[in-house]
């Protein structure tokens, strides 16, 4: 078999780990991204971003602020445990998880009213830990976890990773979506983005992931990679115990005497 036959048979193998690897990026049918939104299309929207995101809602582990006149030993701030209470004074454990601030506010304050004179009581949200949106990448062989803001498009959540590379395949980016009936699956064509148009360019949501799979080539390149681990981890083997007689102490001399030549 000559050079060049191995050669060919290197590149079709990784072509071959390549297809299997992105079998349901060529095949998969994708949703339309019509139904998603841009920020030019909310642009008339009344209230838009509640309309888009919904009521924000406490989440683990959220920070809120509670703030009750004339009540300085109540109010403070109160961390989300991971079971979805917070520890109040007076009414203990009280479940916020779920939960609309305005919600929060309404039921503090009835429940108070066992114990002090009618207040209003006012929660803020500030810290927002509970919301996320996620971007993996096969060419980095990641998954990261950004903070959730509300007013976030796929290029603001590339631009977080640090933008992308040549061996990032941009024109079949997924995002996915978990809606409770069923996942979406839309195709985000980055490469048309760049090139001014910016349709796919929608806005992302709590929960979504954001995946770019990479090219063929570099499919390839990390087969070939795959195949010549075990050679490279010999040879670094042999390359380690060919040098321990020349570690310690005077192992420079002791390579120089072994690498002289003898007549």
């Amino acid at each position: 078999m000559t050079a060049k036959t191995r050669l060919w048979l290197i590149g079709l193998l990784g072509v071959g780990v390549a297809g299997c690897d992105g079998y349901a990026l060529w095949f998969h049918r994708y949703d339309d991204i019509e139904k998603t939104a841009t920020r030019h299309q909310l642009r008339e929207v009344e209230k838009r971003f509640e309309r888009f995101n919904e009521t924000y809602r406490i989440g683990i582990p959220d920070v809120l602020n509670i703030s009750v006149p004339d009540h300085p030993d109540l109010s403070g701030s109160y961390e989300v445990r991971p079971d979805g209470n917070i520890s109040f004074p007076l009414l203990k454990d009280v479940y916020v998880e779920g939960l609309t601030p305005m919600q929060l506010s309404d039921f503090l304050a009835k429940e108070l009213e066992r114990y002090v004179k009618k207040v209003d009581v006012l929660v803020t949200v500030t810290g927002l830990y509970s919301k996320t949106v996620y971007l993996g990448s096969r060419s980095q062989s990641d998954l990261r976890a950004f903070r959730f803001t509300g007013d976030m498009t796929v290029v603001d959540l590339i631009a977080l990773r640090g933008g992308y590379t040549k061996m990032d395949y941009s024109s079949r980016i997924r995002l996915v979506r978990d809606n409770p009936d069923r996942p979406e699956v839309y195709r985000i064509r980055f490469d048309r983005i760049l090139r001014g148009d910016l349709k796919t360019n929608v806005l992302v949501k709590n929960r979504d992931i954001l995946y770019i799979p990479a090219t063929a080539w570099a499919e390839v390149g990390f087969a070939c990679d795959m195949l010549t681990a075990p050679a490279r981890s010999l040879i670094s083997g042999i390359r380690t115990y060919t040098e321990l007689p020349y570690a310690g102490e005077h192992a420079e001399e002791r390579a120089r005497s072994a690498s002289a030549t003898p007549y």
